[in-house]
């Protein structure tokens, strides 16, 4: 006799924990990416790189006023990027950590 087991619930309830971890281990790395590429002078710029996670999302931002001056230029000064590369530099890098993170507990039965 066979016996199906429905273990779906459980199995979206981890994945949607697993999502938020993912979220937040892909914001850490981004940061500290953004932290390693940023120009410093006063140091103003880098302690205002962050972060934050939504449900379905994780939104890299930084507050300082010339932040888009240093990642875009401006007429007088050349670019100087560290928040696009953070994320398209590093996409092998954010696989990765979705991989390891969506996959936490999770174990196949067969």
């Amino acid at each position: 006799m066979m016996r199906v087991v429905d273990n779906s619930a459980e199995f979206l309830s981890k994945l949607k924990a697993n999502n938020l971890d993912t979220l937040e281990a892909i914001g850490k790395f981004s940061k500290g990416v953004m932290d390693d590429n940023v120009a410093v002078d006063t140091g103003l710029l880098k302690s205002n790189n962050d972060y934050v996670v939504s449900q379905d999302e994780v939104q890299m931002s930084n507050s300082t006023e010339y932040a888009l001056h240093q990642e875009y230029g401006t007429s007088k000064m050349k670019a100087h990027p560290f928040m696009k590369p953070a994320a398209l530099n590093h996409t092998g890098d954010l696989a990765r950590i979705a991989a390891e993170q969506l996959g936490k507990g999770m174990k196949g039965k067969g």
